[in-house]
């Protein structure tokens, strides 16, 4: 039984998100093994309730009255104080830390922004650039019973393999510190079902399969 994937142009956008994913995901799986204790540590962090994006608004909204509201107070205080700095110490102290507290609460109401490209992000974009130089329909990568047939006639074992992730879109080998992607649609033979059995059964004791979330 073979399974044959006919490579064709790759979709940008979920390869980037998917990819991406997968490889950090394969960088915690790995950090787990090594540090079993701090992760431990990590879930129980990860564990308590989050508020809700409706919660974090109107702490946002919140914390930026009382920054204001503070700071007012503060300048209200501060301004007049220095003029008579000796004689007016507490309203100058009292101003100087209801300044000081509003702009921390004012810093707290600022929405977080968005995280810049991750080094995974940046991994899979240079991957798809390297994937959009292959000639669309005119490259195969197949499995069969004994081994896997990369492009160029390349050739690895099924012992070769160090995990493969399923994700979405996407089949993801790990195979000696490199990388295959292969898009589910690509698969000219049999179903994506019949694979995923397949695969699954070769991985014993070999491999790991990762399947993320919506893989259908």
């Amino acid at each position: 039984m073979e399974f044959v994937f006919v490579l064709t142009k790759y979709n940008d956008a979920s390869f980037k998100q998917q990819v991406s994913e997968a490889l950090e995901k394969r960088t915690e799986l790995i950090s787990r093994k090594e540090y079993p204790n701090m992760w431990k540590y990590i879930d129980k962090m990860n564990s308590k309730k989050k508020a809700s994006e409706e919660v974090l608004e109107k702490r946002y909204i919140r914390y930026k009255v009382y920054g204001i509201f503070l700071m007012l107070i503060g300048f209200f205080l501060l301004i007049p104080s220095l003029v008579k700095p000796k004689e007016m110490l507490i309203p100058l102290l009292a101003g100087a830390f209801s300044a000081g507290f509003g702009v921390l609460y004012f810093r707290y109401g600022r929405k977080p922004k968005k995280e810049k490209l991750t080094s995974f992000d940046k991994a899979a974009i240079k991957l798809l650039n390297e994937y959009d130089k292959i000639p669309v329909g005119k490259v195969t990568v197949t499995f069969s019973d004994d081994k896997v047939q990369l492009a160029q006639n390349a050739t690895i074992g099924y012992d070769e393999i160090d995990s493969i992730f399923i994700t979405e879109n996407f089949f993801i080998l790990i195979w000696k510190e490199k990388i295959t992607v292969l898009q589910k649609k690509d698969l000219s033979s049999h179903k994506v079902e019949e694979f995923i059995d397949f695969i699954t059964y070769k991985s014993q004791n070999l491999f790991d399969i990762i399947i993320t979330e919506k893989t259908y």
